[in-house]
């Protein structure tokens, strides 16, 4: 089990806290504020699936029906209890509980009943009963108040109430204006004490007026009188008021009664609200922090991609919160070394506490195709863990705490070790530091540990089942990038930090005097590593974004090739259907021409000289109009290596492919790789591919599209087509693009905006305004 203790260090809590803050009812809240990590696989993806699909229910702008709820469990439970009336304000909230229920079930049943949903069980757990809806509903209005009709009785005396009432207002209105005329009342007004009318006379007075003194006001000079001829009125209507409860709480206890009746029911329906509150909460989580669930194959090897600590993408945003990635197959100890204020103790935290929310079923920033392993321990030294308490020292606290997890350490433990061996002297501590790795790695937990300590970096390369890795650092601008970069060590970079907080270069080579030289040859080598390891990403993004305009180019090339050939054969198949319709109005022609010689009796010689002039221009006429084209096959003595150049286009280069049986060939230009037909090829001369290679390709400008819709593509696809599209709007000189990659789960963003930041041609790009999409659509400036 996974302690709260732990929890705690790793702030699982505030995570828990920012979801507990989507819910709507007080059940859902206390479930999720009493989520914590499960250990069965079926369990954790039964939550996962069903986190999933209020996602998507939300992702569609479709929002459930949770309104507040109070917690009801005491107020059910008191409904059992023989004697007991709940008060209106409990029944109405429970008749709240059993209007959300019907809601509730009605917004998330499938809209096909044949339809699976991993939501069904909570819904078969939906109080559903309209009679027992209508029962409460006729008894409140909508304020809460009880309504004259709730029984029959009760309507006859609130009217009797009401009449006398109004009878005693006209007797005390009659009163008051006769005692104002005598001077006797204080002020011209009525009011009430213990529920009684009277009248406010001044202290004076008060003999000249018969009746029952209630109070005086505080300064003595006002007693408030229930004047005689009052009494029995007043007598009248407060019995009618006894008699108003009493009937009141006979309806409430026929209400407890049936609440009663209905107890496990309700007590189930609200477990199942709070359950789906607590879901959709998650789900609320999921889409703020572009979250998703990892998978989890005991068989592959634990994998996290483009893993991000989610109180940073809370606080910083996703695109600006650094990931790692981090990958264990064999590897049973990771040793991460590096600059101070590197990140490597939030690589820790982060690790642990994207384990511990995993398998509580909340979703995480992460890439979908990371593989998790459930931990059934997750064991922790991370924090000055100094004890004034127990007389303990900060080094002795550590050694005490790791020793309790060594003692627990399992096959199913993660252990997470901060500053491993600090506290004492580095040999001495590095020593104990490797004894306590191999030690833990032998109890087949999996470790990550962060140290300072040289020589443990070299343990590391060579010790079975352990691994380097380190926490980038920037040499040319001398901070840290916050980067994890695995398999290899790191420096701790303390002259750089140093000299760029402000010391001079003097005091640092007095400083690296004093620094063994073997230790100074291996962090000058580390630094120059990463020098050089910084250098090769660099020209590696580059060549990968270089080959993959180079595929979009070719492609797009392609493309244009085939799209002209087929704008070239429907413009001459037009023409020739023109010329058809040319020739049929010339035979027209010439047979009236013949039609009207004959009538007019002309002599045959003439007929047959008019005949052979039509034949000429019939010739003539078929011999300047194209002919329809035709689809030949035609296998040129071509091979590998050829120079050749496609039929009535400037496109010429190398043939590298050649398949004479299908007719199909593929052309070298320069270096984009044509798909062409044998058929459509002629020989052409080296210098004439050359020439090809050197001309800017243009596209035509009509046709191209300002936008680019990737939502429902692959991630491969969707990658190959926003470069595609890159290269072709920057080579037409486009100066604004939009690219509509969605909400979603944010993988398509990510991805679209990873592109955009390593395209040296985009300006800029901002996610369009709320009216026009959003965060949904990307806007991109060329330079």
């Amino acid at each position: 089990m996974i302690s709260k203790e732990i929890l705690e260090k790793l702030e699982y809590p505030k995570v828990i806290a920012q979801i507990e803050k989507y819910c709507a009812t007080e059940s859902g809240k206390k479930l999720v504020l009493e989520m914590l990590p499960k250990y069965g696989l079926d369990e954790i993806q039964t939550e996962n699936l069903r986190v999933h699909e209020a996602k998507e229910i939300l992702i569609r702008n479709e929002e459930p029906p949770f309104e507040y709820l109070p917690d009801l469990h005491e107020t059910l439970s008191h409904s059992k209890i023989q004697g007991v009336v709940l008060t209106a304000k409990q029944i109405i909230d429970v008749l709240h509980l059993a209007q959300q229920s019907r809601k509730l079930y009605q917004f998330l049943k499938p809209k096909d009943d044949e339809a699976e949903t991993n939501l069904k069980e909570l819904l078969t757990q939906l109080f559903i009963d309209k009679v027992f809806e209508h029962h409460f509903s006729k008894v409140f209005d909508d304020n809460g108040e009880i309504k004259d009709t709730a029984s029959a009785k009760l309507r006859e005396i609130r009217v009797d109430i009401r009449e006398r009432e109004a009878s005693l207002q006209k007797l005390v209105q009659r009163l008051l204006r006769q005692l104002s005329d005598s001077y006797l009342v204080q002020e011209e007004f009525v009011t009430q004490r213990d529920g009684r009318i009277v009248l406010p006379i001044k202290a004076e007075h008060k003999r000249h007026v018969r009746g029952f003194v209630h109070s005086e006001s505080a300064t003595g000079q006002t007693v408030y009188i229930e004047p005689e001829e009052t009494l029995e009125m007043n007598n009248e209507i407060l019995s009618l008021h006894f008699a108003e409860k009493r009937e009141i709480e006979k309806i409430l206890r026929d209400l407890t009664e049936k609440i009663g009746g209905h107890n496990i029911a309700l007590k189930l329906s609200l477990e199942a609200i709070a359950a789906l509150d607590s879901i959709f909460a998650r789900a609320k989580y999921s889409i703020a922090v572009i979250g998703t669930h990892p998978s989890y194959f005991l068989n592959k090897p634990f994998e996290l991609i483009d893993a991000r600590h989610p109180l940073l993408v809370r606080r910083l945003g996703h695109s600006k919160t650094v990931p790692m990635n981090l990958k264990l197959k064999d590897e049973k100890v990771v040793l991460i070394t590096g600059p101070n204020a590197g990140g490597k103790t939030v690589t820790l935290k982060t690790c642990g506490l994207l384990v511990c929310l995993a398998q509580a079923g909340i979703p995480i920033p992460v890439f979908p195709d990371s593989n998790f392993h459930i931990f059934e321990k997750v064991l922790v030294d991370i924090g000055d863990a100094q004890s004034i308490e127990d007389d303990l020292s900060t080094f002795s606290s550590h050694l005490t705490n790791i020793r309790n997890i060594i003692e627990a350490a399992d096959d199913k433990s993660l252990v997470l070790l901060d500053e491993i061996g600090t506290g004492t002297d580095p040999a001495e501590g590095s020593a104990i530091a490797v004894g306590v790795l191999v030690t833990l790695r032998d109890n087949g937990a999996r470790v990550l540990a962060t140290t300072h300590h040289g020589s443990l970096k070299l343990v590391a390369n060579q010790l079975e089942e352990f691994q380097n890795a380190s926490m980038e650092f920037d040499t040319d601008e001398l901070k840290p990038t916050y980067r994890f970069k695995q398999g290899m060590p790191g420096s701790s970079y303390a002259f750089e930090v140093a000299q760029r907080i402000g010391f001079d270069d003097e005091f640092i080579n007095l400083a690296k005097q004093y620094l063994d030289t073997d230790k100074t040859k291996i962090e000058e080598f580390l630094v120059s590593l990463e020098k050089k390891s910084q250098d090769l990403r660099d020209q590696l993004n580059k060549s990968e974004l270089e080959n993959l305009r180079l595929k979009g180019l070719a492609n797009l090339y392609q493309d244009k090739v085939e799209k002209l050939e087929k704008q070239k054969k429907e413009i001459l198949s037009d023409t020739h259907e023109k010329a058809q319709m040319y020739l049929k109005d010339v035979n027209k022609q010439i047979e009236d021409t013949i039609k009207n010689i004959r009538e007019s009796q002309a002599q045959k010689e003439v007929v047959k000289q008019e005949k052979e002039k039509i034949e000429l221009l019939k010739k003539e006429t078929k011999r300047i109009l194209p002919q329809k084209p035709k689809v030949e096959f035609d296998k040129k003595e071509f091979k590998v290596g050829d120079y050749a150049s496609i039929v009535n286009t400037a496109t010429a280069g190398v043939i590298e492919e050649f398949d004479a049986e299908k007719n199909k060939a593929v052309l070298l230009v320069g270096s984009l790789k044509i798909k062409t037909k044998i058929s459509d090829l002629q020989p052409a001369k080296k210098s004439e591919a050359e020439l090809v290679y050197k001309k800017k390709y243009e596209s035509d400008y009509q046709n191209l599209n300002f936008r680019l819709d990737l939502r429902g593509m692959r991630y491969e696809d969707a990658e190959f087509e926003l470069t595609k599209f890159l290269d072709e709007a920057n080579m037409n000189g486009v100066d604004r693009v939009e690219i509509l990659h969605g909400k979603g789960t944010g993988v398509l963003k990510q991805m679209t905006h990873g592109i955009l930041r390593t395209n040296s041609s985009v300006k800029n790009f901002y996610f369009s305004g709320i009216e026009s999409g959003g965060d949904g659509i990307t806007i991109v400036e060329f330079k």
